[in-house]
């Protein structure tokens, strides 16, 4: 079978590699689509190389379909699945708390473990989840995602009414965008990218762009209350020192784009205003379950997220052309 293996920094290799032999509790996966995300452009620049050794296979957004599977598991020949990447041990206190998506000692498949993009791939079917006949292919490469959007929203509580500021424009921060518009919140999205600009405003969404004042924005929308809920996703340090500032009083911060060195933040608005801030990193199995849910009943249409599909032999290109900032949201590499 196919498989692409990280070589270092900028570099994929196809490669060959004998078909995996599932184990107890294990279902063996004909892999059919995998999403390109930010983490994945991370590695591909070299960044966590702490985590993804030479000769890694990457992919945590993965949309496949049963081959075989363990008998009493759940899943038989046929079925669609999409896969949640975790691998936690069930003893430590975050996963006593409920929370082994935080697990002490969490891998995540496709970053510490071999990952989806390859041909076929053995996963344990507790890591599985059904997607329905009505979600095509290419959609349910997004419920990963998703489930990361899903997860973001319910922790902010966003609710019908609020108003809602979402910084960055990529998958992810349309994602939580749509997902709270689902919700009935209205909101507006920061973004510098022109490209991305126009596909959020092509979604219905209000903008606001890198020439404006948006604390100023924010205040006019709002009657200079600030909004209900921000939500930081660019991963830009502007936009942490922005992101206390457009909250009402007793307003919610949620951070979610990754940094991995300290950036300046004003702590004087959450002093002042007594803001609830929130982390948050993956999912919960509850936020999987509402993905597949709003995106297989169409609540949440996913469909003009997906910019471009490729073959596996593309992947280093199509990382390529994600990094340069064109008019690309959504790569998903076609396995099938």
């Amino acid at each position: 079978m196919r498989a692409s293996y990280y070589r270092g920094a900028r570099t994929f290799q196809i490669g060959s590699a004998p078909q995996p032999v599932p184990g107890r509790g294990e279902a063996l996966l004909r892999v059919r689509r995998a999403g390109i995300c930010g983490t994945d452009l991370h590695i591909y620049q070299g960044h966590f190389d702490h985590r993804v050794p030479r000769g890694g296979i990457i992919g945590h957004e993965i949309f496949a379909e049963v081959v075989s599977a363990s008998a009493g598991g759940g899943f038989n020949e046929g079925d669609r699945v999409v896969v949640e990447p975790l691998i936690f041990c069930g003893t430590c206190h975050a996963c006593r708390m409920g929370a082994s998506y935080l697990c002490h000692r969490l891998k995540v498949m496709g970053i510490d473990a071999p990952g989806g993009m390859q041909e076929y791939w053995a996963v344990p079917t507790a890591r599985l989840l059904k997607v329905p006949d009505s979600l095509s292919d290419d959609h349910a490469a997004l419920i990963e995602p998703l489930a990361i959007a899903t997860h973001d929203v319910a922790r902010a509580q966003v609710k019908s009414g609020d108003t809602v500021v979402v910084f960055g424009g990529g998958p992810i921060g349309c994602l939580i965008a749509l997902v709270c518009r689902h919700r009935g919140a209205r909101l507006k999205v920061v973004e510098v990218n022109t490209h991305r600009l126009e596909m959020l405003k092509s979604f219905g969404f209000e903008t606001i762009g890198p020439d404006e004042d948006v604390v100023g924005v924010v205040n006019a929308w709002t009657d200079g209350e600030g909004a209900d809920v921000s939500f930081e996703v660019s991963g830009h340090p502007n936009a942490v020192r922005l992101v206390t500032d457009v909250v009402r009083v007793w307003g919610t911060v949620s951070m979610i784009a990754v940094y991995t060195e300290p950036v300046p933040v004003h702590l004087y608005s959450v002093f002042a205003r007594e803001l609830t801030v929130l982390g948050s990193r993956l999912y919960t199995r509850a936020a999987w379950e509402e993905a597949i849910r709003l995106a297989s009943t169409g609540a949440v249409d996913v469909g003009p997220l997906v910019s471009r599909r490729i073959p596996l032999e593309e992947l280093q290109q199509g990382m390529e052309e994600v990094l340069a900032g064109g008019p690309v949201m959504k790569v998903v590499v076609d396995l099938g």
